[in-house]
């Protein structure tokens, strides 16, 4: 499906058992990729290695639709010193499971990451006492993993995925307060995978120091009608008060050779961050 490139081997936030690994391997079905992938333990590490290595890529999260922006993938892909581009994105949906060896009734401990404890909390005050407690994991996986020692009395909440993995019961699925519960996954590297049918770009630009200037930046897409399906600031890290801007755009990067051009003269600087498939 794509043009056979250098790519070795395709790192994901790990532990295995993510919804990052899940993500793997929807990319590996759609878009047709036969490299290994590897577990890696944090978003900054796995954008470090990358960086530093053009035969490695990696899937990372970079929005929730309930938690929103992922801003370790963002600021770790604005910061990059050799242009690591987003090559593809996907959607999974989350849904979060009570994972436990124990019965429902005798569970005292609920360990989790703290987004699924925040987004189930509803679901944690219905059917626990007050007396319940929660404690965090560093990853959904983790947590799952730990209940082998924790032993009696203790559930996780994470994914069906892991569970299954690691052979332990799923009590009740669907658990989420919210039902609409998605993460997005992009595919990283700074080698091109040369995927066709590219639908989105995403790009980041920073305004200049004055008045009125990211309205400058805003009228460039309204005047050649190009809608921002996504927009969100970040800051530079650099001065307080200054801000990166990154935006998605259903266009491929050939269709936005004047929006570029215009954008430049009323900008500090843009990037683009990829021009890439959606599957």
């Amino acid at each position: 499906n794509y043009m056979d490139n250098s790519i070795k081997k395709i790192l994901f936030l790990g532990p295995k058992g993510t919804y990052s690994q899940f993500a793997c391997e929807k990319f590996k079905e759609k878009l047709g990729l036969n490299q290994e992938f590897e577990p890696i333990s944090t978003i900054t590490k796995i954008i470090d290695i990358i960086d530093d290595n053009c035969e490695l890529a990696a899937v990372l999260p970079i929005e929730n639709s309930i938690e929103g922006i992922v801003r370790g993938t963002l600021d770790g892909l604005f910061g990059t010193k050799n242009g690591v581009k987003i090559q593809a994105q996907t959607q999974i949906h989350i849904q979060n499971c009570l994972i436990s060896y124990s019965k429902k009734e005798e569970i005292t401990h609920i360990i989790s990451h703290p987004q699924p404890l925040s987004q189930c909390q509803n679901y944690i005050s219905a059917n626990f006492s007050k007396d319940i407690i929660l404690e965090n994991a560093s990853s959904t996986a983790y947590a799952t993993m730990s209940l082998k020692e924790k032993g009696k009395g203790w559930a996780s909440i994470g994914n069906e995925y892991c569970a299954k993995m690691l052979n332990i019961p799923v009590l009740e699925k669907n658990i989420n307060d919210n039902n609409d519960n998605q993460t997005r996954f992009v595919l990283v590297s700074r080698a091109d995978f040369n995927f066709g049918n590219k639908t989105r770009t995403s790009l980041v630009f920073s305004t200049k120091q004055e008045p009125g200037a990211l309205v400058c930046a805003l009228e460039v897409f309204k005047k050649y009608n190009i809608d921002l399906i996504y927009i969100e600031s970040r800051p530079s890290k650099r001065v307080l008060g200054e801000y990166n801007f990154f935006v998605d755009i259903d266009k491929s990067i050939d269709e936005l050779k004047n929006v570029l051009c215009d954008l430049k003269k009323v900008t500090q600087y843009y990037k683009i961050l990829g021009s890439y498939p959606v599957v």
